[in-house]
């Protein structure tokens, strides 16, 4: 059989295997259990399924379609697409979105909320806000300065006192104390703050621990523990029971914020100097 038969023979098993007609016990295990392949590409069933229900198709018709990627993907290859800036930008983005979705499975498998990641925090932090006139190395460096010069403080006070010395000529820093913040990001006077500053926030054990630079879209923060309190008992099952997603999430965003540092550490990252600047004048080109 050709290697063009032989694949045809594959799709057409695993079509009717869609339609609930047993394939036959030869094809399903030449395929190690997935559907079909489509040269190097196999195709589980579980994608088929999910391509199904996000495209509100029938199994075939998801099968079919996976079926075209597949076939337009090694099309591609086989054209060297794949060393096209544009397409290797569109892999790396896929992989990358990968990652968000792969951590927060990871922390729903984790179960139930503790009563710990249930409990309100205090925090007071630093914060380098973002503006069209400062650039992001400059923002970064103030950033840096605060954390060097709040390390050691004694207190909240003191954190306070040392952030607010730092000289920042061409930046705006706000240093503020945040009160009673719960997991889902909200505070008694309905103040809902940053996701990313949240799970950063809660990620932070005892008062006096510090974190790293934190970067969410309003700037370049450094957050410091003030207090933990936890809840009562009488409102903890309320608590579990509203706050279980957001505790999900909120692991998920530490954990991705946790391994987001590390990669920092291991990978160069070079950014030219006129990169703003020549990235503007692109966007005036094409507008």
């Amino acid at each position: 059989m050709t290697p063009r038969v032989r694949l045809s023979a594959v799709i057409a098993v695993a079509a009717l295997a869609c339609h609930g007609r047993a394939a036959p016990p030869s094809a399903t295990a030449s395929l190690g259990g997935d559907v079909a392949r489509v040269g190097d590409l196999t195709i589980p069933a579980s994608l088929v399924a999910e391509v199904a229900r996000a495209k509100g198709v029938t199994p075939r018709a998801g099968l079919e379609l996976l079926v075209q990627d597949a076939l337009a993907a090694q099309g591609a290859l086989a054209e060297g697409l794949d060393g096209t800036p544009a397409l290797a930008w569109a892999s790396a983005a896929a992989l990358a979105r990968r990652v968000p979705r792969h951590l927060l499975d990871d922390a729903r498998a984790l179960g139930p909320a503790t009563d710990d990641e249930l409990s309100t925090v205090t925090v007071v932090h630093a914060v380098v806000l973002r503006s069209p006139s400062l650039s992001e190395p400059r923002g970064l460096a103030t950033a840096d300065a605060i954390e060097r010069a709040v390390k050691g403080a004694n207190s909240a006070a003191d954190f306070e006192a040392r952030a607010k010395a730092v000289p920042h000529p061409s930046a705006r820093v706000t240093v503020e104390r945040i009160e009673n913040v719960g997991p889902d990001g909200r505070t008694p006077d309905g103040m809902q703050l940053d996701p990313i500053f949240v799970a950063e926030a809660f990620a932070l054990r005892s008062p006096s621990d510090t974190s790293p630079i934190i970067e969410t879209r309003f700037g370049w923060h450094v957050i410091r523990m003030v207090d933990r309190a936890s809840p009562t008992v009488a409102s903890l099952d309320e608590r579990r029971r509203d706050l279980q997603e957001a505790v999900v999430q909120m692991r998920g965003r530490a954990r991705l914020g946790a391994v987001l540092r590390t990669l920092k550490e291991r990978i160069p990252i070079e950014i030219a100097p006129g990169a703003e600047a020549l990235t503007a004048a692109v966007m005036t080109r094409r507008m």
